[in-house]
């Protein structure tokens, strides 16, 4: 009960268009102080572009804002990285720079938080989108705003699972998987692991997508041999990392 007491208080904090221009200031601030104001005026910039965004599109409320404090008890909790939504346009551009064939991919994000990307990736036509979450608040926020989409697009393209990515079982249907730098090296190795063993039992080609602000990933991604790096792209300060597997 308790549980869902704080679900509703979270949620309460980011419905208020004033709550969110709060949070994103306060957001500012702490860029500026961790990271230079360079990325604190990017990180506002594109705050409010999204914000306009979901405003003018009508889409489900989303928030802008990191969440530090995640529940108690969480495994794997020590892995994971601060939550931080994707950007809206550059995920937008990045999709189509890669060219990809969306109405026939399978689009799987790696820690999916309160729904964004997923939401995005609908947007871009991916045939079927797939997302897990290892905070039962966060996928809580993720499912009622999926729904909230759902309800208003009509496109119900969506499996939403609480797991930890470490788990997750890689279908034969995934071929494009998506980290926007959820946790670090340790666990991103496990989940790449299950990413090549599905690729070697069923070969496809396959596209990965790195988003970090603090350094590639590259050797990481391509050691076991399979993928390798197709481009860099960077939109309003976001440097995304593509690779692509062919077999």
């Amino acid at each position: 009960m308790s549980s869902q007491k704080n679900i509703q208080k979270d949620k309460a904090k980011f419905t208020s268009p004033l709550n969110d221009f709060k949070k994103m200031f306060k957001t500012f601030f702490q860029y500026i102080r961790h990271r230079g104001l360079s990325s604190g005026l990017i990180f506002l910039f594109n705050s409010l572009r999204e914000w306009l965004w979901f405003a003018s599109h009508r889409k489900s409320s989303v928030s802008l804002i990191n969440l530090f404090a995640l529940e108690k008890g969480l495994d794997n909790k020590e892995h994971s990285t601060f939550y931080v939504p994707t950007p809206i346009i550059p995920f937008f551009k990045l999709i189509r720079n890669l060219n990809v064939q969306t109405h026939r991919s399978v689009f799987v994000d790696y820690g999916a938080g309160k729904g964004r990307a997923m939401i995005l990736a609908a947007e871009c036509g991916f045939c079927k989108v797939k997302g897990m979450e290892f905070s039962l608040s966060l996928y809580k926020l993720a499912q009622k705003n999926i729904q909230a989409y759902v309800s208003k697009s009509g496109k119900n393209c969506f499996q939403l699972i609480h797991i930890d990515a470490e788990s997750y079982q890689v279908q034969k249907e995934d071929n494009f998987f998506y980290f926007f730098h959820p946790f670090n090296d340790l666990m991103l190795k496990k989940c790449l692991k299950n990413i090549y063993l599905s690729l070697k039992k069923n070969p496809r080609k396959a596209f990965l997508v790195y988003q970090s602000g603090y350094k590639d990933k590259t050797k990481v991604i391509t050691e076991e041999g399979g993928f390798t790096m197709l481009k860099t792209f960077k939109s309003f300060g976001v440097h995304f990392y593509a690779y692509e597997y062919k077999p």
